[in-house]
């Protein structure tokens, strides 16, 4: 039996993509006609998705792809990574018991090592400073 990997996706609300499904429909429909409506939604992250019924054969993935081009043409989508905050990689030298807490810090809240590592690095850098006080 084949291990299948699951992921949880949070959907919140977005009135804009609810007025936008029957625009999105009706491209779709021009691909595959009789299709249905087509359910938008965005998730907790800001990505942008879509459910709809269609069938598709086995290796026809360039339909596919006319299929998922099109709903984000209409909604005025790229595909790619989404915009915001430009990330440079960078190398970090941690004590071994450190990038183990890392590590585990990272696996129970399901972000990225660096994630937790920006997230610690903002608050810290961010943070009023204290003044100290004067020794007489």
């Amino acid at each position: 039996m084949r291990n299948r990997k699951v992921t949880f996706v949070e959907i919140v609300s977005d009135p804009e993509l609810k007025v936008r499904e029957a625009e999105v429909s009706k491209a779709v429909n021009e691909l595959y006609p009789g299709c249905g409506p087509v359910k938008l939604y965005r998730t907790g992250d800001g990505q942008v998705g879509f459910e709809l019924r269609v069938a598709i054969t086995a290796g026809d993935k360039k339909r596919l792809d006319q299929l998922y081009s099109a709903v984000m043409k209409v909604l005025g989508q790229k595909r790619g990574r989404p915009a915001g905050v430009k990330t440079i990689q960078t190398k970090l030298r941690l004590p071994e018991p450190v990038y183990e807490d890392l590590k585990k810090a990272a696996d129970e809240s399901h972000q990225s090592m660096s994630n937790i590592v920006a997230e610690c690095l903002v608050a810290r850098l961010r943070a009023p400073r204290r003044k100290r006080a004067a020794v007489s």
